[in-house]
């Protein structure tokens, strides 16, 4: 009996051991400076990533979940205040950068991204609607 306990504890002592995070804070704000935000990023040891959005005032808006899954491709879902799924993600590397495709909570595709690096530690996303049609885009620096 003694044995079994002193092997369920040496378990237990890795799962915490393993089970070891790193968390990251985005704070966002409009263009005069004032926060309108926080993105808190949680990443467990296996890559999963869980992010928490909060609005000014501290109250959660939303939770977002990405699992890494096979030849670099990862799955995100997206789930408002209440925990209801809105919506998810498909990101998956190409030839020249990452392809994103969304979807709402029916399965429908909504809209799509395409990031590409110009050097230097830039990347600029290029932003589709459902029809292919861009709407947007953002560059980083």
């Amino acid at each position: 009996m003694k044995r079994i306990l002193f092997i369920a504890m040496l378990m237990m002592a890795t799962l915490n051991i393993s089970a070891q995070s790193n968390r990251t804070v985005e704070t966002q704000k409009d263009r005069y400076g004032h926060v309108t935000g926080t993105a808190t990023t949680t990443t467990d040891s296996r890559g999963n990533k869980t992010t928490v959005y909060k609005d000014r005032y501290g109250h959660v808006t939303g939770k977002s979940e990405t699992r890494p899954g096979y030849n670099g491709q990862s799955t995100t879902t997206y789930k408002d205040e209440y925990g209801h799924t809105t919506g998810s993600s498909t990101t998956r590397p190409s030839y020249n950068g990452t392809t994103t495709i969304y979807k709402d909570r029916y399965g429908h595709v909504t809209g799509s991204s395409q990031t590409r690096s110009t050097g230097n530690n830039r990347s600029t996303t290029t932003y589709k609607d459902r029809y292919g049609h861009t709407v947007g885009t953002s560059t980083t620096k």
